[in-house]
């Protein structure tokens, strides 16, 4: 009972704890982020499908073996299936039959789906990066901005106590009569004014606190807060960027752009898929099969006793004798393994199926393929374009935050 109550006690603590953990450094919010976003696990899964499909299409090309069996009861009048002829006796069969094809010649299609299938997987797994880039990046912004509303907050309130000990002031003078009412109203205006602006700061703070817990899945923002870090600024030169420098760089780094280049692969791949489905297809193919029923017998004839029959008589009046040989059929059952045996079949052959029409099937996948691999590849450019506007304008941005942090 003791031990009982201490375990209960010693999850209670460490439940409490563990809910009780509300501040949160940035590399703590950006790991949780990671942990517990949707769009990560989302996107998770979409990379093990396009595993899967990898693994799926390397099976497509090994050959394909099939066994069956089937056991049937026949009754009254049917058609026994080992002897082919009628019959009014109960019949129990059994068929065993295993079938092997393998893919000789497809138009390379299978050899192109698998590489289409593979930079397919190459492009989910940049996917899944650029995901969680942007996740870090929005975790890191939003986690900026919680800062900076909670500094302009506390800024906010230290101006409205500096506010209240000046319209303080103004009013012990009015009531000495030192100023005039104007002069201590203005004040009293000013204060009123900082306290607006405080409950506005603190309005844009808490929602900041919103949006990052959000990012973060948490259920609540109550007593959640963040630990400010040391921030140091890096002696870099802004003037000294080269946009095309990181352009070029950014190029070979940046997930999104990798993951759209393997997607004009793969789409080229899904074109050359189509197009085999123009060329003749050879398969190879071979079969075993035997079967057994209760109906085949061993048939042996046994031979009786000789039998003598008086058949006549001779001209002196003797009796004449004729030997007839007497035997009998006797049916026995053929055991099921010599069943198997006798009936065992086998084949092998090759099959070539000619496309002469399928209902435009074939140029429809084409001109699908065609308009896909195009819109693959205006996709890769936009993604470029994007790319090198989004480094313009960091690199503005940059400029401007250096020269307004040496101001």
């Amino acid at each position: 009972m003791y031990r009982s109550f201490s375990f209960f006690l010693l999850f209670t603590l460490f439940f409490y704890e563990v809910q009780g953990q509300t501040q949160f450094t940035l590399q703590q919010c950006i790991d949780r982020a990671l942990q517990y976003n949707i769009q990560i696990k989302q996107s998770s899964l979409n990379n093990d499908l396009n595993k899967i499909q990898v693994t799926q299409n390397v099976a497509s090309m090994l050959p394909s073996i099939n066994g069956s069996a089937s056991q049937n009861y026949y009754y009254g009048r049917s058609i026994d299936p080992y002897t082919n002829t009628f019959t009014t006796q109960q019949v129990r069969s059994n068929s065993f039959s295993l079938n092997a094809n393998v893919t000789l010649f497809e138009g390379l299609q299978l050899q192109n789906s698998l590489k289409g299938s593979k930079l397919s997987y190459l492009a989910s797994q940049n996917d899944l990066k650029k995901i969680e880039d942007d996740i870090k990046l929005n975790v890191v912004n939003s986690f900026l901005q919680v800062l900076y509303n909670e500094e302009l907050m506390n800024n906010t309130k230290s101006r409205i106590e500096a506010s209240v000990v000046q319209r303080d002031k103004m009013k012990r003078m009015f009531e000495l009569g030192s100023v005039n009412k104007g002069n201590y109203l203005e004040l009293e205006s000013q204060v009123a004014a900082d306290e607006v602006t405080y409950v506005q700061s603190q309005s844009q703070y808490e929602q900041s606190l919103l949006t990052l817990t959000q990012l973060l899945e948490l259920d609540t923002v109550k007593n959640f807060s963040v630990v400010r870090p040391e921030v140091v600024i890096p002696g870099i030169d802004s003037a000294q960027f080269n946009i095309d420098l990181i352009y070029t760089t950014a190029l070979n780094t940046q997930p999104d752009i990798k993951s759209s280049e393997y997607k004009v692969g793969s789409a080229e791949k899904g074109l050359a898929s189509a197009k085999g489905g123009l060329y003749p297809r050879l398969y190879l193919g071979g079969s075993m099969n035997t079967n057994y029923s209760t109906s085949s017998k061993n048939v042996t004839v046994v031979d009786l006793p000789s039998v003598a029959f008086e058949t006549g008589f001779t001209a002196s009046g003797e009796a004449v004798y004729t030997v007839f040989a007497d035997s009998k059929t006797v049916f026995t059952d053929i055991p099921f393994k010599d069943q198997l045996d006798n009936n065992l079949g086998k084949s092998i052959g090759f099959s070539l199926q000619l496309p002469v029409f399928n209902g435009w099937s074939v140029r429809s996948n084409i001109s699908k393929a065609r308009i896909n691999l195009e819109q693959s590849r205006l996709n890769s450019e936009l993604t470029k374009k994007n790319l090198f506007k989004s480094i313009q304008l960091a690199v503005s941005d940059a400029v401007a935050a250096q020269k307004k942090f040496n101001a």
